[in-house]
């Protein structure tokens, strides 16, 4: 598999001013789902090293899990930029915790106690200038999923910050808003938007739209959907009478979509949910790899992004991927149980969405249907989505083609 990143001369005009932006402050950039903040990001870091001869040393790249990191190593190789460069926020909090602070992090039971160490490296850098704007500059990638503290210590440890966000995808709680990101950084408003959805085709987007609640935003989103479909083939939706057959079905489209040599995702709710459907589907005969970050920092990953394998991974943990076919099982009410809010749900759905450049695959358990199922009806019955019915449908429905559109796949 190819790297994602395209060259500099393939972005849009947009993109290449967002690039090529000066850094005589700080900048913000906003973009929908699929207008390439990563792109312009990964190549913003390559033009400010080359520019301003920067030594590796001197800037980092921040991305918000080791999923997305592993994600875009291929993009980094590709411009050069040495791996230690990117990293996530709280592995770089956790160094200058170990240098400065302590050579044992804080632990809660199980789990490294982030929230303290950023506590901890905030109050450090206030108390001691010396260790101020160490940095000459950084970037950061899915900024509206970083806690508002965050943006006040990259702050303080850069000459120079750019944050790229969307805050349609923001679906961590203590996630920081564009205001709060604007006045940490110290900047009264974005410096750039990247307007197109560039990524997802047509009928992709127009689905992620109905999980879009401001209206004004929706239809600003669906302005901006710039993709051409080769094939108009609509996304799928479909209601198993129990979970085997939900899996059973769940195993045929994969089996088509590589038939097609798809690259394909599979995302879910839960972590339980990640290697409960890859033993699923492994007993089906197909084998998927596990896009989940380490159980101990430091440990090396079980899954390759450079493999055709399809990769199955949360929703939070998928944030910044991008795939062919994205399949989003069990939209049921257990599976999001402790997401309360139904916009933080809505948003959840959005991003599982756009992770699709081409098509999309849900399913769910008759009788069991998540509240927001009520949106995908609206989508059917204004013909952006096809729902198939277990009790009603074949089990192996035949392909077929409708005024151009593959109305029925698979």
């Amino acid at each position: 598999m190819g790297t994602w990143l395209l060259p500099l001369g393939d972005l849009t005009p947009d993109q290449i001013r967002a690039v090529e932006i000066k850094p005589d402050q700080n900048r913000a950039v906003f973009g929908v789902a699929g207008s390439g903040k990563t792109q312009v990001l990964i190549h913003r870091a390559d033009y400010l090293a080359r520019t301003y001869n920067t030594s590796p040393e001197k800037y980092r790249v921040f991305v918000f899990t080791n999923v997305i990191k592993h994600y875009i190593k291929s993009g980094v190789q590709f411009l050069g930029l040495p791996d230690e460069t990117v990293s996530t926020f709280d592995h770089w909090c956790s160094t200058l915790y170990q240098k400065e602070i302590s050579r044992s992090l804080p632990w809660i039971g199980r789990t490294i106690n982030y929230e303290k160490i950023r506590l901890s490296v905030l109050a450090l850098l206030k108390a001691h200038p010396a260790l101020q704007k160490t940095l000459d500059f950084v970037l950061v990638d899915e900024g509206q999923d970083l806690s508002p503290e965050s943006f006040e210590i990259i702050s303080l440890a850069a000459q120079h910050v750019t944050v790229f966000a969307d805050r349609m995808q923001q679906i961590f709680d203590d996630g920081a808003g564009e205001e709060q990101i604007l006045k940490k950084i110290g900047i009264r408003k974005e410096n750039a938007t990247l307007l197109g959805a560039y990524r997802n085709s047509p009928y992709v987007a127009q689905l992620a739209a109905y999980f879009i609640t401001d209206a004004v935003r929706r239809k600003q989103y669906l302005s901006q959907i710039g993709v051409q479909q080769k094939i108009k083939e609509r996304p799928l939706c479909f209601i198993a009478r129990n979970h085997d057959e939900e899996m059973d079905h769940m195993a045929e489209i994969i089996r088509q979509r590589q038939l097609m040599n798809e690259r394909i995702g599979i995302i879910v709710p839960k972590n339980n949910q990640v290697h409960g459907f890859a033993t699923a589907m492994q007993m089906r005969g197909i084998e998927i790899e596990k896009a989940v970050p380490p159980q101990r920092p430091g440990m090396p990953m079980d899954y390759d992004f450079d493999n055709v394998l399809p990769k199955i991974a949360t929703y939070h943990s998928a944030k910044g991927l991008t795939f062919d076919s994205v399949l989003l099982p069990k939209i049921t009410k257990s599976s999001f149980f402790n997401i309360t809010d139904s916009e933080l749900r809505q948003r959840m759905l959005f991003v599982g969405i756009a992770r699709a450049t081409q098509w999309v695959y849900l399913s769910t358990t008759k009788g069991a249907e998540l509240n927001e199922f009520s949106l995908l009806k609206d989508a059917a019955a204004d013909k952006h989505l096809t729902i198939q019915d277990g009790n009603i449908v074949a089990k192996k429905p035949v392909r077929v083609q409708q005024d151009g559109d593959f109305d029925a796949p698979f």
